[in-house]
């Protein structure tokens, strides 16, 4: 789903806008609720695309193997309570949602596929639905898995870093600078790449589809 393709393009933009918009939101959400109104204030606390999405991130996405959104900024200082564990609640919050969003659209794509409510759409419009929702879910648990993944700066090396005690957190921090070298010997290794990333992505795809058979 990460490649250069014209034929699917126009579907990829309207899921990864979607899944991107969403994600971030879920950060700013989950962030504001636990006290801090540092997305809220520079308005990232939309669903509106405008305020997340990376034009140059996007298009790399869309015609290349990686890419990203803009990332919403957190404070853990201004959460109430356990500001570890809030950490760990917002870090977790964008690809959970993506994870919600991809059964959903698996839901619709199904229902879509088998309700007749399509029978009376014109050409067009029906494989516009039915394509955006494939891929939708598609994209959706792609993005969940990649986001996961325990390399900085990915949501899932904060979740790591403060579900651990804090006496690991030297141990990150020194780790945080070679993520992003981690990352792209995934990308660009496909042995590596298809034992880290795809295999966790047939599994969930399946485990998801399982749901709805």
């Amino acid at each position: 789903m990460f490649y250069f393709d014209w034929d699917s393009l126009l579907y990829r933009v309207i899921a990864f806008v979607i899944a991107f918009s969403v994600h971030e939101w879920a950060h700013a959400y989950v962030a504001y609720k636990l006290g801090d109104r540092t997305a809220k204030n520079e308005g990232r606390l939309t669903l509106n695309p405008i305020s997340h999405v990376d034009p140059f991130g996007m298009l790399l996405i869309l015609f290349g193997p990686f890419g990203w959104a803009r990332p919403v900024p957190v404070n853990m200082f201004h959460f109430r309570g356990n500001r570890r564990l809030g950490m760990v609640y917002v870090a977790v919050a964008g690809p959970l949602t993506n994870l919600i969003l991809a059964f959903l659209f698996l839901q619709l794509h199904v229902y879509l596929l088998t309700s007749g409510v399509m029978n009376t759409w014109p050409t067009w419009a029906e494989t516009l639905a039915v394509n955006t929702v494939a891929w939708s879910f598609t994209i959706n648990v792609a993005l969940f898995v990649f986001n996961m993944l325990p390399f900085a700066p990915l949501d899932g090396s904060k979740f790591l870093r403060y579900i651990m005690p804090r006496r690991y957190d030297a141990f990150f921090e020194r780790m945080e600078p070679y993520g992003m070298f981690v990352l792209l010997l995934l990308i660009f290794i496909p042995g590596l790449g298809s034992i880290i990333l795809y295999t966790p992505f047939e599994w969930v795809r399946n485990m998801l589809v399982s749901f709805v058979q």
